[in-house]
């Protein structure tokens, strides 16, 4: 019988508990959490409102550095085949150069191996271009300051 009326006591308190919160969903403590909720919502929503033109004006900003930066790139793109470009004309004239020089330095040994072969041929030609152009003791400068044909009508 205790074991009944204990069963009895519970059954009841439970559907005693039911019947008093039976149009209840929430507690008061739900209900706290959720008014805070509530305004933190509310709160935010009236931030976002100041906020959105500033976040249109960093939107605009964005883009004009997209763009920005997409005309550097090019820029840049466009230097990069100009350097190019230079280093080949730059290079093309190394070569020329490098091909000038040796043909200068070829028929600078063709001429000084000539005037070998005509101080060989004509020793007393220097001693008489010296003598006639009045430049005793200058060495090779007195042979190289008359040409051939003076030597020759001056020597002889």
């Amino acid at each position: 019988m205790v074991t009944t009326g204990v069963c009895l006591g519970l059954a009841g308190g439970w559907f005693g508990f039911r019947w008093r919160h039976k149009g209840r969903v929430f507690s008061e403590t739900d209900r706290e959490y959720f008014q805070n909720l509530l305004y933190c919502s509310e709160s935010a929503e009236a931030k976002l409102e100041t906020m959105e033109p500033e976040l249109d004006r960093t939107r605009d900003r964005a883009n004009i550095l997209k763009d920005s930066h997409r005309i550097i790139q090019e820029e840049l793109a466009n230097e990069r085949q100009f350097n190019l470009s230079l280093n080949a004309d730059l290079s093309r004239e190394r070569a020329h150069r490098k091909f000038l020089e040796d043909k200068l330095t070829d028929q600078s040994e063709a001429l000084e191996a000539a005037q070998r072969r005509d101080r060989r041929k004509n020793p007393s030609a220097r001693q008489v271009a010296q003598r006639h152009a009045g430049c005793r003791g200058t060495g090779v400068r007195g042979y190289h300051l008359l040409s051939r044909a003076q030597l020759q009508t001056r020597g002889g």
